[in-house]
Parts: structure tokens; sequence; C-alpha cells
């Protein structure tokens, strides 16, 4: 495989190039995040350990959000990042204003709605502020550590990338969320072994974020560096150059 990015030899066909899966993996994104929140309500045990529903879905969208800057591009993971955001916040308004008006006469489920739909405000914002954070995070050391190695070592990306990204994640949300509610000696058990939860399950799914990074790249004819990509979190440009002295797009070839 000719590394055409980092060589800087532009091919007339690498312009035309549209990456074919990025919708979807964007709508997985999205889906699995919000998904993750209202799963978050239900208390699970598993082989008698317990943690929330939602534990079991957040690991898909981190490693969601690794695959597309890692295939697409820094700029197209802030697309999904703030796309996942705005769901999550559409949903939580509206979730309020159905909440607001009186249930009908026959409704008997308004305890059960309220109980499953309208979790804590200060759980759910915990949630969005701090996986918000860790995921731009993750997609700005990911693209950085991508271009300063040339494309190489592509676990170590991961694997770095991804353990700073939990450990924000992990104590800004159980701060936020839980701080003054709980003695603070139960407050750090709680941060260390969600840690330890959260890594353990990371590691169960790095062979399958590298194996989806590889099919998707040799699919998509494409591997996307932010050479000159400015990282500001709040600018909504998702558009790369290929023209440029530095190609931004790479070719597979065979």
């Amino acid at each position: 495989m000719a590394n055409l990015a980092l060589q800087g030899n532009v091919h007339s066909s690498v312009a035309n190039i549209q990456p074919k899966y990025f919708t979807l993996v964007l709508m997985l994104f999205s889906s699995t995040w919000l998904t993750a929140n209202v799963a978050a309500v239900k208390m699970v045990s598993i082989f008698g350990v317990v943690f929330t529903g939602g534990f079991l879905i957040f690991p898909i969208t981190s490693m969601l959000n690794t695959i597309i800057v890692e295939t697409y591009g820094y700029k197209n993971a802030r697309q999904a990042i703030w796309s996942g955001f705005t769901l999550n916040i559409i949903f939580v308004l509206f979730i309020n204003i159905v909440n607001i008006i009186p249930p009908a006469e026959h409704w008997s489920m308004e305890q059960e709605f309220r109980s499953i739909l309208l979790p804590s405000s200060r759980v759910i914002s915990a949630s969005l502020v701090s996986f918000f954070i860790s995921d731009f995070l993750n997609s700005y050391v990911m693209a950085k550590m991508k271009l300063r190695n040339e494309g190489k070592f592509l676990y170590k990306r991961i694997i770095f990338a991804n353990s700073l990204a939990l450990s924000i994640d992990i104590i800004m949300f159980i701060f936020l969320a839980f701080y003054n509610t709980m003695p603070n000696s139960i407050l750090f058990s709680l941060l260390v072994f969600a840690f330890i939860k959260k890594i353990i399950c990371q590691a169960l799914l790095l062979p399958v974020t590298f194996y989806l990074i590889h099919k998707l790249k040799k699919k998509e004819n494409i591997d996307i560096y932010d050479i000159d990509t400015k990282f500001n979190p709040f600018l909504f440009d998702n558009s790369y150059d290929s023209h440029r002295p530095k190609l931004q797009l790479q070719s597979h070839v065979k």
C-alpha cells in the first residue's frame, strides 16, 4: 500500500472520492449515544457485578468515535460529536415538554414514564458534558498522533487516546453527577471501579475496532490525515481539500 498522503503524490481520482459508509457510522454513533443515556436508568447485574445499562452501550459509542476520527478525520468526528450531542439535547427537551402536558384520563403509566424517561437532570447533564468533552479529546489526540506517527502504530494511538479520554470522562461524570450525594470514600471507590470496568471493556473491543477501521479504509479507499486542520471544536467545516500541496486523502493502492 503506497502512502500517497505522506508522499504528496496527487492522483486525479482521489479528489472525487465520496465516503459511502460515513452516514451509516454517524447514525450508529448518535443513536448508541442516545440509547446509552436512556439505558443508564436501569441498574443491571452480570455475574454479580452491578452497573448501569448504559455501561453496555457507551463502549460501542466510544469505539465508533475512534473509528470515525481514524478513518474519516477529525472534521467528520467533530460533526459526529455535535450530531450526537444535538440528538440528546432534542430528546431531553421534547421529553420534558411532553411531561409538562397533562396526561389523558385513561393513561395509567404516568409514573413509569417519568421514572424511565425523566431521570435526574444532574445525571443527564453530567453524562452529556463528560462524554462530549472526552470524545473531542479522543478525536484530537488520535488525529495529532496519526500525523506525528505518519499513520503508523494504530494500536498505540487507540490505547493512549482512549485511555486518556476514558479517564477524563469517568472523573468528570462521577464528580458532576454524584459529588456531595455520598461519602467521598464511596465516591472514590465508585470512580476506581468504573475506570477498571471501562478499561477492560475497551480492551476487549480493541481487536474489533482495529478490524473495522481496516475494513472501512479498504472499502472507502480513503484514509484522511488532518493536515492544516483547525481543531477548534466549535467550527463546522468538514471538507478536505485534496488539491493542497500535502494530500489529505490517502488512496489505498494494491
